[in-house]
């Protein structure tokens, strides 16, 4: 196995070569600027550990996975183009009206607090290009209204005046006749072929997502819109970087939806939030190998606090009308929560209730943390660790960014000691329990919310300062273990090394399975096995045309079903592909009422109501091999001794309310044996503080272990 995976995050892009028998990790600060020089620092530090050029890997390496935040950065930035939009006749303020959860939409929680205050989210497509066009295709994908060409011909011509480099088109029920929809891109296509108008994508609903919900499939198709040349430029670039150091296969990009798929096969807002997701595909495998089924999974990089959990072995939970910024949407991504409480998030004091401040702004990788020295001024949460003394300024990311202890204080006192009237240790300490409690109470909301108490869990805790603070939000939380993986700092690239490839696609459908009233069971199998098939053949062609064999691909259905009128819906594992007789329906609609049970709890069926079909949810996959992370034959950089050794290094650390002298030990020279704390664990490029009452030890893989005394 020969594979490159890298993930670009907010503070610092991380890599993973896996060569033969070879594992390495590598980071560099992100070039927010220009990724591809972030991209290519990492790429060229992991190649250096294994004695080889970027050239030699790169023309000899099976595939490069790459999880980027190009359309993130974009879309919080607004620095994508201006988007025309074509839509119905009479629907051109939809994506203006919005639902009237609209306000609260990606709002913090102590935003949504207040929801009369809140304002909804500006459009990303004005009035002045909103255009509506006569035509009406009903629910069945009858044409009422037949299209006008000419009427298409002028609106097109009006976006174009008005100067927009993007044309979104949704049409009513489109997802089960696209005719209109293909007919607009027809006479965009011949009014302003590309050398004309140079390459304006025109963006169709219907391709983007088969699922009706007209305002939330209006925000996909839109932001695909806005996002798809800076995408496409971007990625270009990348790809002719790649290029141009040997590499010659495709680019594979990292999908929400833990798969991956090749440049051209891949919608910008597949791309939202994917690091995270690979990184707890990389959990689910943990689960596996350590036999430990259930984990709380964080994230902590310089960015953001990533939390995700695997239940009984499975990372199950997808949203299905997730959030992209304030925009809701209805395009399926694993679900993960997240919240600016990264090692870059900005530390304050609010005076008017007198708390202190952590995030979501993040100080970033330029300028970074104060202690830096690269013009950050701001206090950060990496500034109080190392006023606290956890981190070692002259070994932080091996030694290869040297800190300045002396201005993470200046930044504390000045943005936080002052204004509270306290030390500057005092005010770290207090800053660094908001952040440990913050953290804390967010795991426990989203656990405790899927129904699980959070003290039955592990935590799984990753990203670069995730074990620096792992105790912390441990003892928060009362859970007694701590797993820090192999390649904790980049779990996330490493996870985009083991990803399949993938296509999801889905369709709505309205058909009742079970008829409560009548006690008759539905019988139109055809009708459900044509959806299915329809689904598998895009997604075989997309595998085809990436040049995967037929016998390789692989499908699972899925759907999403609900008692009578009521708005939930729950998804279901389909037992079979296709529905050829009664017993077969059964078998769906038992997989039906095992995943509302498991959910809502049996006492809450509905045994006499109606169970209706809403969704058909299709993927399509190819298996890919796959690199164990517990592995000790190829684990790197690790000690086989039984013992731990006294190293004889120390220094003063905050621990029990006051600053002790601190045993430190270095993670490449340590054995199997146990270490207790108080005690610090540097690694090259984490740091793993181990508190009073807690007992670190690891195992030759390179498997670590906190545990409570």
């Amino acid at each position: 196995m020969k594979r490159v995976s890298v993930d670009i995050g907010g503070t610092f892009t991380d890599c993973v070569v896996a060569w033969g028998g070879q594992r390495v990790e590598s980071k560099a600060p992100t070039t927010h600027h220009d990724l591809t020089e972030g991209f290519m620092e990492a790429l060229t530090a992991g190649a250096e550990k294994i004695d080889l050029s970027v050239e030699t890997v790169l023309s000899d390496v099976d595939s490069v996975r790459y999880g980027t935040t190009l359309g993130t950065n974009a879309l919080i930035e607004r620095t994508g183009e201006r988007v025309g939009l074509i839509t119905t006749k009479g629907h051109e303020d939809t994506i203006r009206i919005g639902r009237g959860r609209q306000y609260g939409d990606g709002l913090s929680i102590e935003d949504q607090a207040d929801i009369p205050g809140a304002d909804r989210p500006d459009p990303i497509v004005p009035s002045d290009y909103r255009y509506g066009i006569r035509e009406r295709i009903d629910y069945k994908g009858d044409v009422l209204l037949e299209a006008d060409r000419e009427e298409i011909r002028e609106v097109v011509n009006s976006l174009v005046d008005d100067g927009v480099r993007a044309i979104a088109v949704v049409l009513l029920n489109s997802t089960v006749n696209p005719v209109h929809e293909l007919l607009v891109e027809e006479i965009v296509n011949q009014e302003y072929p590309s050398n004309v108008l140079g390459s304006t994508p025109v963006v169709l609903s219907h391709r983007v997502t088969g699922k009706n919900g007209e305002y939330m499939r209006s925000n996909a198709t839109v932001i695909n819109a806005y996002l798809h040349r800076i995408m496409r430029e971007g990625l270009q670039d990348m790809q002719s970087v790649l290029r141009d150091h040997g590499y010659e296969k495709p680019l594979q990009l990292v999908h929400n939806t833990s798969g991956m798929a090749q440049l051209g096969k891949t919608y910008a807002i597949q791309t939202m939030h994917a690091g995270p997701v690979a990184g707890l595909g990389a959990a689910q495998q943990l689960a596996d190998e350590l036999d430990d089924e259930n984990l709380i999974t964080t994230d902590m990089g310089g960015t953001s606090f990533d939390i995700g959990a695997v239940t009984e072995g499975e990372v199950s939970l997808y949203e299905y009308e997730p959030i992209i910024d304030r925009w809701l949407i209805n395009i399926p991504m694993v679900y993960m929560k997240t919240i600016g409480a990264g090692g870059g998030s900005i530390l304050g004091y609010n005076s008017a209730e007198d708390v202190i401040t952590v995030g979501p702004e993040s100080a970033g990788s330029d300028p970074g943390p104060a202690c830096y020295n690269r013009g950050g001024r701001r206090a950060t949460v990496t500034d109080v660790d190392v006023v606290l003394g956890y981190l070692n300024p002259d070994y932080f990311w091996g030694g290869e960014l040297e800190l300045e202890e002396r201005l993470a204080r200046r930044a504390v006192r000045r943005d936080i000691a002052e204004p509270m009237d306290v030390s500057v240790e005092e005010a770290a300490a207090a800053a660094r329990q908001v952040v440990d409690t913050k953290m804390a109470q967010t795991m426990f909301n989203e656990i405790s919310l899927q129904g699980y108490d959070p003290r039955n869990f592990s935590i799984l805790s990753y990203g670069g300062a995730g074990p620096t603070h792992a105790c912390g939000y441990a003892e928060e939380l009362d859970v007694e273990k701590v797993i820090v993986p192999p390649f904790s700092p980049v779990l996330s690239a490493a996870g985009a090394g083991n990803l399949d490839q993938m296509h999801m696609y889905e369709q709505s459908v309205y058909l009742e399975l079970f008829d409560g009233e009548g006690q008759t069971y539905f019988d139109d199998y055809e009708q459900f096995n044509d959806v299915v098939a329809t689904l598998q053949d895009k997604g075989r062609r997309d595998l085809l045309d990436e040049g995967y064999s037929a016998d390789r691909i692989q499908h699972t259905v899925e759907c999403d079903l609900k008692y009578g009128v009521q708005l939930q819906t729950t998804t279901a594992r389909s037992p079979v592909e296709t529905i050829d007789d009664r017993e077969d329906l059964l078998r769906l609609l038992k997989a039906f009422r095992d995943s509302y049970g498991d959910n809502f709890g049996d006492e809450a069926h509905m045994p006499s109501s109606d169970i209706n079909l809403i969704t058909i949810r299709v993927q399509s996959y190819v298996e890919q091999p796959r690199m164990e992370y517990t592995s000790t034959g190829d684990a790197a950089a690790l000690t086989d001794g039984a013992g731990t050794p006294d190293t004889g290094r120390s220094r003063s650390c905050y621990f029990g309310g006051e600053f002790v002298e601190t045993p430190v030990h270095r993670f490449t020279e340590m054995g199997t044996g146990a270490v207790d704390g108080p005690a610090i664990v540097e690694h090259p490029e984490t740091t793993i503080v181990v508190n009073d009452g807690w007992t670190f030890d690891r195992t030759p893989a390179g498997v670590s272990y906190l545990r409570r005394q």
